[in-house]
């Protein structure tokens, strides 16, 4: 937690956590949890816990698939089984309309964005301007940027294979800058690509509940930034202005470039052009600045994680590797029976890969990109949650965490969880396609996880990864360490990458087809 809860919280503190224990109870009980500190809760436990979604996992092992944890005064609660989460966030989506904006992203504004908008018609609105430039008819319109930025990485990894952490950011934020506004990136110095990651680091860094006093104490929210007590406001006074740049200065781009008739083919060029006659008022503009401004910044950040965890699990799985090489090669030799030689696989190759599509599928359920989603719960209690034949309560307002990753490692739903299996979606009855719920329901992200498929192909077709070696020529195994943050991301590792036989020459040729 930040500094000023333990410290210039602390009577308030006792006075709210007494209020609490003197609440008269509810004949319908809370879903069970951890006791914790008097005062602070669970709050300083899960603070140290190195993944949050780890900690979490061990709260549903011990007390169940809802778990009630407290920070404070107060409490919010993880879900972590698909069945119950399709049933309260799906099926009770009316009463689970909220996407669990907190303290901190009111402060700063990023409650306007899709990612935590409340389901309303203003997130509806949203989803039908996403669905408008994403769609299947138009999506086709964006592969050459995908494929242009794969080679680009490729040619990066020939060259200087050990920065490849690197290269995935600039191969993401570029894919993510060039399909929001249609902005070529030439380098990770690009001053939009800059403020996109500092962005997110924030984002991932403020949003996690239990982390900053306004967190907590909603309240607090209304000090003005301009006179900061606590660190929360001199924090959120850097990220708001991060974020106004983030919004801000991409779109005034696009703007001038298509005033000047020089604007490429964007989503937000799309949507800033007129629709039966009619050019778009203001709030349209507003709401094309938000939604571009999510998909470059959180498109892109999803794109890395998920690249780099596939670097990560090649390393560390390299069986999974020789078989998907293996299918590729044989489909590639089958081709070119009846076709000319290519040296490039396409985006409508998937269908023809089932083993290569099934280890995508693993990738995503063994590490998920997104493994805590947020809601919140409307103004009504939820007294009819039944768990392992017990019924519990939700109370009004109440914060909701889905634990993906414990979800994605249930060894009742994936057999031997913690092995990398893509066999187990070969099965005559699969498993849950994690892609079905990994980003959390109803998230607008999927897109930019169904372009980075195009990417990993080629990555297997041209390239081997396996283990570094240190001095003394032994494998270097690299531990299987994430961020703790809403976009969790490996930490640094080291790996070799070295081009398959023939693939060199022409990787740095940068032919076209």
């Amino acid at each position: 937690m930040d500094g000023s809860i333990p410290s210039a919280v602390s009577l308030i503190a006792v006075l709210l956590v007494a209020t609490y224990y003197w609440t008269k109870s509810d004949p319908v009980p809370l879903p069970p949890g951890p006791k914790g500190h008097p005062i602070f809760g669970n709050a300083l436990e899960i603070s140290a816990a190195g993944a949050s979604w780890l900690k979490f996992a061990e709260y549903a092992d011990a007390y169940g698939p809802i778990v009630s944890v407290r920070i404070l005064h107060q409490r919010m609660y993880i879900l972590s089984d698909h069945h119950l989460a399709t049933e309260l966030l799906e099926k009770r989506a009316s009463n689970y309309s909220n996407k669990g904006a907190n303290g901190m992203a009111k402060l700063i504004g990023w409650d306007k964005d899709i990612m935590f908008m409340a389901l309303g018609p203003t997130f509806k609105r949203y989803r039908t301007m996403l669905s408008r430039a994403l769609n299947n008819r138009v999506a086709p319109d964006y592969i050459s940027v995908q494929q242009e930025e794969v080679r680009s990485l490729m040619k990066r990894l020939v060259q200087s294979p050990n920065s490849f952490m690197e290269h995935v950011h600039l191969m993401g934020a570029s894919i993510a800058v060039r399909i929001a506004y249609g902005h070529k990136v030439e380098s990770y110095d690009d001053p939009f690509v800059q403020v996109a990651e500092e962005h997110m680091i924030g984002l991932s860094e403020l949003m996690l509940p239990w982390k900053w006093a306004v967190n907590v104490i909603p309240a607090l929210r209304h000090l003005p930034l301009s006179l900061p007590i606590f660190p929360f406001q001199r924090r959120a006074k850097q990220a708001k202005r991060i974020f106004d740049l983030h919004c801000q200065e991409p779109f005034k781009f696009v703007q001038e470039q298509m005033a000047s008739g020089t604007a490429e083919d964007s989503f937000t060029s799309k949507l800033l052009q007129p629709e039966n006659g009619q050019l778009p008022d203001d709030d349209t503009k507003e709401h094309v600045q938000c939604i571009a401004a999510t998909l470059y910044g959180a498109g892109s950040d999803t794109t890395v994680s998920a690249v780099q965890s596939f670097f990560l699990a090649m390393t560390l799985y390299p069986q999974a590797q020789v078989k998907a090489q293996a299918e590729i090669a044989a489909y590639m030799q089958e081709q070119s029976m009846h076709d000319a030689p290519r040296r490039m696989l396409s985006i409508t190759d998937r269908p023809h890969l089932p083993y290569t599509s099934a280890l995508v599928r693993e990738l995503l359920r063994w590490h998920p990109i997104v493994p805590l989603t947020p809601r919140r719960l409307g103004n009504e209690d939820d007294n009819n949650i039944v768990s392992r034949g017990q019924t519990y309560r939700i109370p009004a307002g109440s914060l909701i965490l889905t634990n993906m990753w414990k979800m994605l490692h249930d060894p009742e739903v994936y057999e031997q969880p913690k092995r990398f299996m893509p066999e187990r979606y070969l099965a005559a009855n699969p498993p849950p396609d994690p892609e079905n719920y990994a980003f959390g329901f109803e998230c607008a992200l999927v897109y930019m996880w169904h372009s980075s498929h195009y990417g990993f192909r080629n990555l297997l077709l041209n390239f081997t990864i396996s283990k570094a070696k240190n001095k003394l020529g032994e494998d270097i195994i690299p531990e299987e360490r994430y961020t703790n943050g809403i976009v969790s991301h490996p930490l640094p590792f080291d790996c070799s990458i070295v081009p398959r036989e023939g693939c060199k020459e022409r990787i740095l040729e940068h032919t076209t087809e």
